[in-house]
């Protein structure tokens, strides 16, 4: 089976963040992902986007959400000059994603501070 994506921008406004857990949790449901996926998913994407808030830019952050057969993948991103990894990989935050997604990926390239968190579907779930 081949991914899925929805896009979703937002304003660099932390009041805009709901609309990014709304997305990811309701594609989620609809993949058949556990109530605890959902909600460890939505979570995650909020702690992402406000990560990336902090960066401080005037620029939209953007939310990726792929789907395949056994996983979802909420890839962040926002423009940004330069500076350290979105997360620091010793801080709390950082805990905090590696809690809720199986994958946690950050990455800076191309002008662009990303964090990718990647959850697999329990075997138990509907198809």
């Amino acid at each position: 089976m081949s991914p899925r994506t929805v896009k979703v921008r937002i304003p660099p406004d932390n009041g805009y963040v709901p609309l990014f857990r709304t997305t990811v949790a309701g594609i989620a449901a609809r993949e058949a992902f556990t109530l605890e996926e959902v909600d460890d998913l939505r979570m995650g994407v909020e702690e992402a986007a406000v990560l990336l808030l902090r960066r401080g830019g005037d620029d939209p952050i953007t939310l990726e959400v792929s789907v395949t057969e056994h996983h979802l993948e909420a890839n962040l991103s926002t423009p940004t000059d330069s500076g350290p990894e979105p997360v620091d990989e010793t801080s709390f935050s950082w805990m905090i994603l590696s809690a809720l997604a199986h994958k946690v990926e950050t990455h800076l390239e191309d002008g662009k501070a990303r964090i990718i968190l990647t959850k697999t579907r329990s075997t138990g779930a509907l198809q």
